[in-house]
């Protein structure tokens, strides 16, 4: 095999593996991919207005296992929640972000638990902010990333290469279970960060204000909790798959408590908690071995 079948290999399997973090938000390659950005979002902002109370022009029927709170209030639109909801996400440090993600692939869900600095929402840096993510397949692989502004490591076990298929060469193999820090340029690790999981959730291409628009919202109950559920809507396909977001309804609050897509076997559910409360002191593994070519490929 040459080398440059080897570095397309790489690439094109990088590029399979959007599918576990962003099925149902957003299909862009993470390998050679800078971050989403949020192009005409709304800007950061420390103060939030009220929801304006207004009438859904239609109603959105529930998949999941929550129920109608029987309000016969009108909720504010789909459109205004996500604004203020994203405002808000932008203006908190840190949060923790729990669940899973389907890997329609591998046919095989993955387990999430990230938390840590948001790093600010609207930034494209990679420098800010200090995080912990691990992922997690069954049958026990794990893969685990610790950033600490611009330096970000990542650790492996074996289990988690042969089920997502790492190339044979892959440096990785033969430092399975130990601490690797990755180059920062292009690092393979921010795809896993909390501020570029939100990032690719809600704000740019995932999420544009024609989808926002698109979207329909009412109240529903959520583990005993009253929330607003939109149903998330691209634009450009308003008859796809919808994405379902809960949002708080505490005032000055409205912060996305639950994301879900998917049905069944194949549904992908995120939970947000701690917002502005998370853990932020991870400290620099100690003794890790730097691999300077690492890339998503190899992982």
């Amino acid at each position: 095999m040459t080398r440059g079948t080897v570095i397309s290999a790489r690439t094109d399997h990088a590029r399979r593996r959007v599918s576990i973090l962003l099925a149902g938000a957003v299909a862009v390659g993470i390998s050679g991919c800078g971050l989403i950005e949020g192009g005409g979002e709304p800007s950061s902002t420390t103060t939030h207005a009220p929801l304006t109370t207004t009438t859904t022009t239609e109603p959105s029927s529930s998949s999941s296992s929550s129920t109608t709170s029987g309000s016969s209030k009108n909720p504010p639109s789909g459109n205004s929640i996500l604004t203020e909801s994203r405002q808000y996400m932008a203006a908190t440090n840190n949060v923790t972000i729990e669940g899973t993600l389907y890997d329609e692939e591998r046919d095989l869900t993955v387990t999430l638990r990230a938390e840590g600095s948001t790093g600010g929402l609207l930034s494209t840096s990679k420098k800010a902010g200090i995080s912990r993510t691990t992922l997690s397949i069954p049958g026990g692989g794990s893969l685990e990333t610790i950033a600490v502004g611009t330096d970000h490591f990542v650790k492996v076990d074996k289990a988690w290469l042969e089920v997502m298929q790492a190339p044979d060469d892959s440096p990785m193999r033969k430092n399975t279970g130990r601490w690797i820090k990755v180059p920062f340029e292009d690092s393979p690790m921010d795809a896993y960060r909390p501020q570029t999981l939100l990032q690719q959730t809600f704000y740019g291409k995932s999420l544009t204000p024609f989808d926002a628009k698109q979207s329909p919202a009412s109240y529903e109950t959520l583990d005993g909790q009253e929330t607003y559920r939109v149903a998330i809507r691209k634009a450009d396909n308003a008859r796809g798959g919808e994405r379902i977001l809960w949002v708080s309804t505490e005032p000055g609050k409205p912060s996305p408590i639950r994301l879900s897509y998917g049905e069944g076997d194949r549904q992908s559910v995120l939970e947000y908690t701690r917002w502005g409360s998370s853990r932020e002191n991870w400290k620099k593994p100690a003794g890790a071995k730097t691999l300077e070519d690492l890339s998503s490929g190899d992982l």
